[in-house]
């Protein structure tokens, strides 16, 4: 009676060991790899080669290229929504230089091979010239096609030595059609000149105008990456001068 007893309860405990060392060895549950979420893309219009300034392209210069459609900007086209766009650009003129590659724009191209600048011009808006210097435009490093902010200057006072001179923003996102008689943003990396041509609208082209008869306007660089939206103006207004006796002297001050 004894040993079936003793027999059983060893069993027991060789069951309950080899259940441990089981359970000690048991190969840990795999985890499987998330599936990796398919980025969303879609059909740009790019170069499909270089295309000099004022050469007319052929539909052989374009091509679709996919392109994720969550980073897509405003200013590229897609097939989707122009499915004939080479057809339609067939025949244009580059209003700049396109590298092989580079997403195509409607001001880009255009219809006519002459008279460049107002091809540029969006619907709209009017170009107008503003005196540049090295200190005006950013070292010179600001190109056509570059977005900018146009700053106007004024002197705090006139009639007498070290008066204060004020700085404000008049224009956001303007964007530079060319300096001097450069167009092309790709011809060098700098673009020393006197004159920077700006693209505005008709009140915009008025404010800059009278700004620049009241004081001198700079030019401030934005960032390239910006997407390119609606350009923003600052109200202008003239500044006032006030005229103060001193005895025999006549002071004029202007405050802004």
């Amino acid at each position: 009676m004894l040993r079936p007893l003793i027999l059983l309860i060893a069993l027991a405990a060789g069951g309950g060991a080899a259940w441990i060392a089981a359970q000690r060895t048991a190969p840990e549950p795999v985890t499987e790899a998330p599936t990796p979420v398919a980025t969303e893309m879609t059909a740009v219009l790019v170069a499909a080669q270089d295309v000099p300034r004022g050469s007319q392209a052929t539909a052989d210069a374009f091509s679709w290229q996919q392109w994720p459609a969550d980073a897509v900007p405003t200013t590229f086209i897609e097939r989707s929504a122009r499915p004939d766009a080479i057809k339609e650009f067939a025949g244009q003129f580059a209003s700049r230089a396109i590298s092989i590659g580079e997403p195509i724009a409607n001001h880009l191209l255009t219809q006519a091979p002459g008279g460049f600048l107002a091809a540029m011009l969006s619907p709209g808006k009017r170009a107008v010239g503003i005196h540049a210097s090295t200190q005006s435009t950013a070292g010179g490093f600001i190109l056509p096609n570059d977005r900018v902010d146009v700053l106007h200057t004024t002197e705090g006072s006139r009639g007498r030595e070290g008066g204060e001179s004020r700085s404000r923003t008049i224009l956001r996102g303007v964007r530079v059609l060319a300096i001097d008689q450069t167009t092309n943003d790709t011809e060098s990396g700098t673009v020393l000149g006197k004159t920077a041509t700006l693209e505005l609208t008709e009140a915009q082209a008025e404010a800059v105008t009278a700004a620049q008869a009241t004081g001198t306007l700079s030019l401030s660089l934005r960032p390239m990456d910006e997407t390119p939206g609606e350009t923003s103006m600052e109200v202008v207004e003239p500044p006032k001068t006030i005229r103060i006796h001193r005895g025999t002297s006549i002071e004029d001050v202007v405050i802004n």
